[in-house]
């Protein structure tokens, strides 16, 4: 595989963690097209890649029709595809007696058949070329219990178990399959959900902010840049033999 050729697909790519994510792998010398709900947004990260800038592609990730047809369009127009980072995620916040079916529904039509239905178009297109990375991001909600997004962590949960399956199935296929596990980032949708945390408590939000901050073991959030620096190796040659593994970013959140 020529490293220079490469084609990535970053899904949710607009902002935050898929656009470090982007500019990292457009910076590597891949060619980086860009899916997401707002094409609009996608097309302005796609130009600040420069050369290595592939497609907008506008994408729903709850809506298998718009993830096929998103694929088979950036298969056209950029002739294959080698890596997919998927960063696209939807976090509801509802106390566990108020989560509704709807928006249980809601979010894992995003989180975890999204997830699993844009890995599958991506491996279709990778079989044949018999090399491919697959990187999910998932969360420490996967493994922890947060009362207030259960929705969220159990989709999550389920994303650790896809790659898994996949990672099995694809091996023989020169295709590794593996999640990133971002904790507390700065911006990015984490600020969406600490203001809906804030609403739902009554909590001051720079307030609330502090305190989750304070409560992680090294003190600080992790950058969205400082992530984007483990899908860069995971879809590289030095991470050939690594699959079905979950790395955590999360300064030891986990285990505190």
């Amino acid at each position: 595989m020529n490293h220079h050729r490469r084609i990535a697909l970053v899904i949710g790519g607009a902002n935050g963690l898929g656009k470090a994510i982007s500019q990292a792998l457009a910076r590597s010398g891949d060619v980086v097209s860009v899916a997401d709900l707002n094409r609009d947004a996608a097309q302005s990260v796609i130009a600040t890649l420069g050369a290595q800038g592939g497609s907008a592609l506008p994408m729903d990730l709850s809506d298998v029709a718009s993830i096929r047809a998103g694929f088979q369009a950036m298969n056209q127009q950029q002739g294959g595809l080698d890596i997919l980072v998927n960063c696209a995620a939807i976090c509801l916040v509802d106390p566990l007696l108020e989560v509704s079916p709807e928006r249980w529904d809601k979010v894992f039509a995003v989180n975890a058949r999204g997830a699993f239905f844009s890995m599958q178009e991506a491996a279709k297109i990778m079989i044949p070329r018999k090399w491919g990375r697959i990187i999910e991001v998932s969360s420490p909600a996967s493994r922890l219990g947060f009362p207030l997004f259960a929705s969220y962590g159990a989709s999550k949960a389920a994303v650790d178990s896809m790659i898994r399956s996949a990672a099995i199935a694809l091996a023989p296929h020169g295709i590794t399959v593996n999640a990133i596990v971002p904790g507390r980032m700065t911006g990015g949708m984490i600020d969406v959900l600490e203001q809906d945390i804030a609403k739902v408590t009554g909590k001051d939000m720079s307030g609330l902010a502090e305190e989750r901050t304070k409560a992680l073991p090294m003190g600080r959030r992790v950058a969205p840049e400082e992530v984007a620096e483990a899908a860069l190796w995971l879809s590289s040659e030095a991470a050939a033999y690594v699959t079905a593994e979950r790395f955590n970013f999360t300064g030891a959140m986990e285990m505190a």
